[in-house]
């Protein structure tokens, strides 16, 4: 009974105090918004830039060119010693007549019979997917023993591309962790901020409440409320936007710039809506307890 009288007295005190500071309280709400956009969208974008090194990964892999004086059965029977190679997915041989085959389709078969003598000057070969791309230098330097593997000739993999994509991944993990770090800061800030501005402007009505024996609890609940207000409505705010956004943002994309897929996972938008509403009404209490505590000395 006590508890809901503290709770009714509170909610009716943060009323008046929100009204009292809209401007400050905007501002807060704004801010606590903005920063869980930014928030929310940075997710959102290392979850794309994963999702779309996954899909280039799965394109990556290495291509193992065998000696031409290899003969059929001997190159068919090195497949399995292939899958000795470290993150081993699959391993796809690629006859010498296929290839010809393959560069018929795409240049002048005159042109190209011309050039060749009539002959397939191609070798056989294996296309091996690995796990992950950052095997592959591993799996290059293996497959390139001539000891072990006296069948190959040559082993090629798109170097330059694993390599911008690893630094590229670990580019965004840092940026990631500095934006979220940076926005939680400036919210706390301004949600202390606007706490901090009621409680100066209440000191002469706080004294009195202390004086005649009002409990730290029972003064600490208007503010409390205040800032978890400010956290709800911001994060409710920020998951609004980023909810219609990226919608926006994946339908243009699809209709604009089709060689770009973005990943579309209903559930992953929802739970990162709801953490963005739970880290909100967190850093609102949070904002909150360090203003009180800090200038109430309660």
């Amino acid at each position: 009974m006590i508890l809901f009288r503290y709770l009714q007295y509170g909610f009716r005190d943060t009323m008046r105090s929100l009204w009292r500071h809209k401007g400050m309280v905007l501002v807060s709400v704004l801010t606590v918004a903005t920063m869980l956009v930014v928030l929310g969208a940075t997710v959102l974008l290392a979850a794309n830039s994963e999702y779309m090194a996954k899909n280039m990964e799965e394109e990556l892999e290495v291509v193992v060119f065998l000696h031409t004086d290899v003969s059929r059965e001997d190159a068919l029977a090195l497949e399995e010693k292939l899958h000795s190679v470290t993150g081993f997915k699959e391993a796809t041989f690629v006859p010498k007549e296929d290839a010809l085959e393959n560069m018929n389709t795409q240049l002048d078969k005159s042109q190209l019979t011309n050039a060749t003598g009539g002959s397939n000057p191609l070798p056989d070969a294996y296309h091996i997917k690995l796990e992950q791309m950052e095997q592959m230098e591993d799996a290059v330097a293996y497959l390139s023993n001539t000891e072990l593997f006296p069948q190959i000739e040559l082993v090629r993999y798109g170097q330059d591309v694993v390599d911008k994509m690893i630094a590229l991944t670990n580019t965004l993990e840092i940026v990631c962790i500095a934006i979220v770090a940076g926005m939680v800061l400036i919210a706390l800030f301004l949600v202390n901020s606007t706490i901090r501005l009621t409680v100066a402007t209440r000191g002469e009505e706080i004294s009195i409440m202390k004086y005649v024996g009002a409990t730290n609890f029972y003064i600490r609940v208007p503010f409390f409320l205040e800032g978890l207000l400010i956290g709800i409505v911001g994060a409710l705010l920020a998951d609004g936007v980023l909810f219609f956004g990226y919608d926006a943002v994946y339908n243009y994309i699809g209709a604009q710039l089709s060689f770009i897929t973005l990943l579309h996972n209903d559930q992953l938008l929802i739970f990162i809506m709801l953490v963005l509403l739970a880290g909100g009404t967190l850093l609102g209490a949070l904002g909150s307890n360090i203003a009180t505590k800090k200038y109430l000395k309660v």
